[in-house]
């Protein structure tokens, strides 16, 4: 979308890319994911268009979006227009403002969250904790050297408890960002088991604030993972 309407061309990252999100929908029981592909042509459709286009065009017998959804051209259109031009075709449910403290949870709330390394609240907020997907590139014992996928949005440095399921089995650790050497820009996990999960992509659950700033790592690094693994 910021592609198109803001001609921004850099790369976006999110907090559930879309592979994810159908993944979770097809956990929650839904049939059909229609993806619409966000197109000059598509942000120049009037209201109206929109609505028999795509909302009729997929035979949609009820909608429901949240209180401040807009859509069509500019969007110019919103929630009133959808129940008023919208009553001849389907039902429409609106989502009230979910709010946590007066003020309203939102994806730009999560991503400064995210941004700050401040995971333990996230699950406040989201409903569970930020997950994000890693290749493994090498592994020694119970240290493993990953690269996060592009597609998810990146913790800042600094130390965190974090958890992997593989093969139904539920492992903790932490992870620090490597800042030198050949790896530079990628995480170290650290496990009390061997998990032999070379080549492989796992999915990292972040559940702990920042431990530790990286730049304090060198130093401190078996101090930080002794005090870690005691929790």
């Amino acid at each position: 979308m910021k592609q198109i309407i803001g001609n921004d061309q850099t790369p976006q990252t999110y907090i559930t890319p879309l592979e994810q999100k159908a993944k979770l929908m097809l956990d929650l029981g839904v049939d059909t994911l229609i993806v619409v592909n966000f197109d000059s042509a598509f942000a120049n459709l009037s209201p109206s268009d929109f609505i028999e286009d795509h909302l009729c065009g997929f035979k949609c017998k009820h909608a429901v979006a949240r209180f401040d959804f807009r859509y069509g051209h500019n969007g110019e259109g919103n929630m009133e227009t959808l129940k008023i031009e919208g009553k001849r075709f389907f039902e429409v449910t609106e989502m009230k403002k979910f709010e946590i403290d007066h003020e309203k949870v939102s994806s730009t709330k999560l991503r400064n969250l995210i941004a700050k390394g401040r995971f333990a609240d996230i699950p406040s907020y989201f409903g569970s904790y930020f997950e994000s997907q890693g290749t493994i590139d090498s592994e020694d014992n119970q240290h493993v050297i990953v690269t996060l996928s592009e597609a998810f949005l990146r913790p800042p440095p600094g130390v965190y408890l974090i958890e992997i399921n593989t093969e139904g089995n539920v492992h903790e650790g932490i992870a620090h960002q490597i800042m030198d050497g050949s790896f530079q820009g990628s995480w170290h996990l650290h496990f009390n088991d061997s998990l032999h999960l070379k080549g492989k992509k796992i999915h990292i659950k972040w559940k702990s604030e920042c431990i530790k700033k990286s730049k304090q790592m060198k130093d401190r690094r078996a101090k930080t993972i002794v005090k870690v693994q005691a929790f």
